[in-house]
Parts: C-alpha cells; sequence; structure tokens
C-alpha cells in the first residue's frame, strides 16, 4: 500500500511540473511571436556597420585566405552562463546576446568579474538597449555591435559577412574573438523543449573537426566542443519571420597584444 501512494505522489508530481514546464514555454514562445511584428516595424539603428574593416587590414577582396598551422587554438576566457545564477528569471532567457558580448569583452581588456558583477552588468546591458533601441530581445549583429561601439566603447572590431571555416579559424589564430548568433533548435541535444531557437554564444577556438565555445545557456556549457561543420551550418544572423535561413554573419573582436 506505501509503495502504490508513493508512485501516485510520483506521478502527480512528474505530471505537474511537466505541465509547469510546457506552460513557460508556451509562455515565451508567445510573448517570442507577439514581438515579430513589433520587430518589423522598427526602425533600423542609424549605425549599421555592414562590414566594418580593420584599418591595418588589407581589403576582403584581396586578403589571402591563410589559416596558421596550429592544429588547435583554445583562447583563455573567463565564463558565466546567461543566467549567472541559474535562475531563470523571464530576462535571463533572452541575454545570451549580452552575456556573449560580456564575455568578449572582458577577455579584450583583460577584466575577470565575480558572479555577481557579471550579473548585474546583465541587468545593466538590457536597461541600456531598452533605452536606446526600445528592446533588448533578440537583437541581431547590427544591434550587438551597436553595443560594443556604443555601450562599451570598443571599436576594433569587424562583421565578417558569409564567413568560410577557414576565415574563422584564422581570426582564433590571430586571438581574436567571436561572437556569433545561430539559428539553434535541435543544435544541441541538451537544449530543453528544442529551445533556445534564436542563440549568440563565443566562439573561442579550434581543433581539427570542433569548434570550442562558451555556450551561454547552461553554466554547464564552459568550453563546450561543437563539431565544425554542424556549427558552421547553423550560423545564421537574425530575422524574425525566416530564423532559418538568413545570412551568416558574425562579429569578430581584434586583440592588439
Amino acid at each position: 500500500m506505501k509503495q502504490y501512494i508513493v508512485l501516485v505522489i510520483f506521478i502527480f508530481w512528474f505530471s505537474y511540473y511537466l505541465l509547469t514546464e510546457y506552460n513557460k514555454r508556451s509562455d515565451f514562445k508567445d510573448a517570442y511571436n507577439s514581438t515579430k511584428q513589433e520587430l518589423l516595424t522598427q526602425k533600423n539603428p542609424t549605425y549599421i556597420p555592414s562590414k566594418t574593416i580593420y584599418a591595418d587590414e588589407i581589403t576582403s577582396e584581396d586578403k589571402i585566405v591563410h589559416v596558421q598551422k596550429t592544429e588547435k587554438v583554445h583562447l583563455d576566457v573567463q565564463f558565466y552562463p546567461q543566467s549567472p545564477f541559474g535562475k531563470w528569471w523571464p530576462i535571463f532567457e533572452d541575454t545570451c546576446e549580452e552575456a556573449s558580448v560580456l564575455i568578449a569583452i572582458n577577455y579584450m581588456r583583460w577584466k575577470t568579474m565575480t558572479r555577481t558583477q557579471f550579473r548585474d552588468e546583465l541587468l545593466n546591458i538590457v536597461d541600456w538597449e531598452n533605452k536606446t533601441f526600445g528592446y533588448y530581445k533578440d537583437t541581431g549583429v547590427n544591434d550587438t555591435a551597436i553595443i560594443l561601439k556604443d555601450y562599451f566603447n570598443f571599436l576594433d572590431y569587424k562583421i565578417l559577412e558569409n564567413p568560410s571555416i577557414d576565415d574563422i579559424k584564422y581570426e582564433l589564430s590571430q586571438k581574436n574573438i567571436i561572437i556569433s548568433p545561430f539559428f539553434a533548435s535541435n543544435l544541441n541535444p541538451n537544449y530543453s523543449w528544442s529551445w533556445p531557437d534564436y542563440h549568440f554564444m563565443v566562439i573561442t577556438g579550434y581543433t581539427k573537426d570542433s569548434f570550442i565555445t562558451h555556450d551561454v545557456w547552461t553554466k554547464q556549457w564552459e568550453d563546450y566542443y561543437y563539431n565544425q561543420n554542424t556549427l558552421y551550418n547553423r550560423i545564421h544572423d537574425f530575422d524574425p519571420i525566416d530564423i532559418e535561413n538568413w545570412p551568416k554573419r558574425l562579429i569578430v573582436l581584434k586583440n592588439k597584444d
């Protein structure tokens, strides 16, 4: 009899958990869908760096694609997830862009943060975005570049249009760090309920067959290895209607050392 009662309690608890999780994801999905039309009617920011080039770099048309003969590059980059304390407040479901930018900026400026400082700075960025853009969710490459330029006063970056795998490896071999958007549904088997569908993460290195990332979705994915082709094929800038087929674009932050 006691085992029967325990089984009933477990079934009830598990059903409640599934229903709660489903409602949570449904609410998030509904909120996302409700912003689509609003995003489409937003005016583009005045500053749109479509192809920012370093001053000391030759033109992209003349660039010789060359990857240093380094079998592995792995940058030493401090990591925190987009929900720094693992508390999934609604705001932290949409801070992958902000977390990725903050991780990259801290690397470029040799700065480390406590977990509390990281959380507070994420909230500061969100507040600035709401005042500047009128929103903070699902910021694409252009908006993210504006955060670098206007919030962090960081100018040594460029946007790569339709980069190749060799382009990405070359930048990493120069100790440059990369932040990139992805069409993420089912990209990682550990994402719950096939979310997030649009995601930013930091690319910190590569091996022969893998890209090394700081995937900010969870605290467990510091230095997470993705198959190179799999990750490359998912690089997509944000479009609220056709999120799966938008152009490949990413941001490279230049290391001056």
